[in-house]
């Protein structure tokens, strides 16, 4: 593969890692909704679907990095690191390769904001959560609550009916 083909899978590498960086952008988007509607088996599909989405970033970003060693290392000199590449290639090539790189920063920047949301959303769900179950444990003490929300009064608490009537 010549110097110019290497420059240009670096350029299709780093256009792919966008590319996936927005699908990922997407699919925190159905996370964020799915987390609303509180729809478990969507957040779960969406879940699911991050990690092979995760996974293929770990390839594209490897593939990136060995393209950076070896154009580097074609020039005699070493390059871990796209920023150190980058005077190391002649102007139109950086130009290309610097455009890319653009790309995928702001497409890292929107999927990173909105995980850091969802994560914001999930903590503060939690926390809700976990208030309502000290208020009910007030309202009932001794009941366990399940995942389901489902009450399971321990013995000598009465029946789960005085909950009701107490609310």
């Amino acid at each position: 593969m010549s110097h110019g083909d290497r420059v240009e899978a670096l350029c299709a590498v780093l256009g792919d890692e966008a590319r996936v960086c927005g699908l990922l952008a997407g699919m925190l988007r159905d996370e964020q909704a799915a987390a609303i509607r509180l729809d478990p088996d969507a957040i779960v599909a969406c879940l699911a679907e991050r990690r092979v989405v995760h996974e293929e970033l770990l390839r594209l970003s490897g593939t990136r990095r060995e393209l950076v060693r070896t154009i580097a290392s074609a020039r005699g000199k070493q390059a871990e690191r796209l920023t150190e590449l980058l005077p190391l290639l002649a102007p139109e090539a950086a130009g290309r390769v610097q455009t890319r790189l653009r790309g995928l920063r702001r497409a890292l920047l929107e999927a990173r904001g909105l995980g850091r949301q969802n994560a914001l959303f999930a903590e503060a769900s939690l926390g809700g959560v976990g208030q309502l179950l000290e208020i009910l444990g007030g309202l009932l003490p001794g009941a366990r609550y399940g995942a389901d929300a489902r009450v399971a009064a321990s013995e000598g608490t009465g029946t789960t009916t005085r909950l009701d009537r107490r609310v």
